[in-house]
């Protein structure tokens, strides 16, 4: 893992609001994958400016001596790990400057560890972005303009994301799996994982701390997020791993959060959330089913 550290340069209120594109577990290689909806929001994410986070799977990496093979799970214009990895090289150029971390997925790891072949970390040298393996401990600084070239650090955002690692099928299991993040960093505002192709929120928790100031107990609220997929389980025609292991079907898609400082009274206020952190909704445009 790595320790990470970004700066949000912002020049007023109404425009301090970072918007998140947290990206993972794109599979191709898979002829499931729907790459439309993968497009649209790679899109998304440059039209917005976006920061983006990208938390591995990016390649199925399963040729015909993985014990996961499956002839039916095969798209044979990215029947290699080559060619999976040159692909998505060209599709996420468009967002090139953008992405501040690329993690490591369970399919990428195994292939490196299988084939002493190292894709991920390719990828992320030739994009300029950080390589932090599995997991990464991001700091943003929200930093506000001041005129003369000068800024004030405001808030730092302090996220956990990892790729996750569990095959639980029951929510209750992958509920406590996320929270778990917190017992390796207890401190974070965010933690993010992705893996079990779940989109969407995991209910908080409250992280209580004594201000050394006041000597007063404090809070703040802790926000859990899975981060999605782009694969299709229940289609017509020849089935997949989704359908054959019975799994339920989820949606698809990738996490869109925006996050805006908050403005808090250290003295006064008990609950002290710096920051404002809210998922997009998919009204923006129509969604697909797993």
């Amino acid at each position: 893992m790595k320790v990470l550290r970004f700066d949000y340069d912002y020049e007023s209120r109404e425009d301090a609001t970072l918007r998140l594109l947290c990206m993972s577990d794109f599979h191709r290689g898979n002829p499931w994958m729907d790459e439309n909806l993968f497009y649209k929001y790679r899109d998304w994410g440059v039209e917005n400016d976006c920061m983006v986070l990208l938390g591995g799977d990016y390649g199925e990496c399963i040729n015909s001596k993985d014990v996961r093979h499956d002839p039916n799970a095969v798209d044979w214009d990215y029947s290699t790990p080559d060619k999976q990895y040159r692909k998505v090289m060209e599709d996420l150029e468009p967002l090139k400057g953008k992405i501040k971390v690329m993690l490591d997925g369970n399919h990428d790891y195994a292939f490196w560890k299988r084939h002493n072949h190292n894709y991920v970390n390719w990828m992320a040298t030739d994009l300029n972005v950080p390589y932090p393996g599995i997991s990464a401990y991001i700091m943003i600084r929200f930093r506000r303009k001041t005129g003369a070239s000068k800024t004030v650090e405001s808030h730092i955002l302090r996220i956990f994301t990892h790729h996750g690692w569990t095959n639980a099928r029951t929510d209750g299991y992958k509920v406590k799996v996320i929270h778990d993040l917190k017992n390796i960093f207890s401190d974070c505002h965010l933690y993010l994982s992705g893996h079990v192709h779940r989109l969407g929120s995991v209910f908080p928790t409250n992280h209580l701390y004594v201000d050394e100031r006041t000597l007063s107990i404090r809070e703040h609220t802790q926000q859990y997020y899975y981060t999605g997929s782009f694969i299709k389980g229940y289609e017509e025609g020849v089935g997949n791993y989704v359908e054959s292991r019975a799994y339920p079907p989820t949606q698809l898609g990738s996490l869109i959060l925006e996050v805006k400082p908050n403005r808090v009274d250290g003295k006064k206020d008990k609950t002290i959330n710096l920051f404002d952190i809210r998922q997009i909704p998919e009204g923006w445009m129509n969604g697909s089913r797993s």
